[in-house]
């Protein structure tokens, strides 16, 4: 990264959360180099024995907002939940990360786009180089139960695993139950709840894998 490049982040960031994330809040643990790094109308909210964890990438929040705008990113964790980031993971404007309680996220490194929302209740994992298209839904969960007549869940939360250098396109969802090999694309608008084969292209409801592909950002 550029002297410039640093200069600019430095210059646009929200320096009073900066101060107060990075150096007072006992709720972020930073364990290597990197910071988080929020823009003005990031939304942060960290319950009772949340953890935000950093390696030695930066998470920015609320990155890349049109200037001019009051758009906001939402950063939540609920009472215990934990986000681990290794790595360098973007949260854009009107993106939206939710941890329910006890539930964790990791990420090896990530870029969020615009009105993507991850939502945990059990347990979310991405590798190294995700690319999270616009509009895009993550739930390992379908977040209300459903009760047959034993009285037993029959859609309990199941953990999502997504593989290194994963593209996910605009507009898709994946389900709980998701588990996306490394190097695969998914397509846009599809559907997604069981397992894609690393290095393939999927797409459609539910989505299927069709090709072998490769990719780069």
């Amino acid at each position: 990264m550029g002297i410039w490049s640093k200069i600019t982040i430095l210059w646009n960031l929200s320096w009073t959360k900066f101060i107060y994330y990075n150096f007072f809040c006992t709720k972020v643990v930073r364990k290597g180099k990197g910071f988080l790094l929020p823009y003005p109308y990031s939304v942060i909210d960290l319950g009772k024995g949340a953890r935000v964890i950093l390696g030695d990438g930066h998470f920015f929040v609320n990155c890349n907002k049109p200037a001019g705008t009051k758009s906001e990113a939402f950063l939540k964790l609920r009472e215990n939940a934990t986000l681990l980031v290794h790595h360098k993971v973007t949260l854009n404007y009107n993106a939206t990360i939710e941890i329910h309680k006890g539930a964790t996220v990791e990420i090896g490194s990530a870029h969020i786009n615009s009105n993507a929302v991850i939502l945990a209740a059990d347990r979310i994992t991405m590798g190294e180089e995700i690319l999270i298209s616009r509009g895009v839904f993550i739930y390992d969960s379908d977040h209300h139960p459903i009760i047959n007549d034993a009285g037993e869940q029959i859609n309990p939360p199941r953990p999502v695993i997504i593989g290194n250098h994963v593209w996910i396109g605009l507009k898709s969802t994946l389900l709980r139950g998701t588990k996306i090999g490394d190097g695969a694309v998914i397509a846009a608008n599809s559907l997604v709840g069981g397992k894609i084969k690393a290095g393939t292209m999927a797409s459609g409801n539910p989505a299927r894998s069709y090709s072998e592909v490769r990719w780069r950002a």
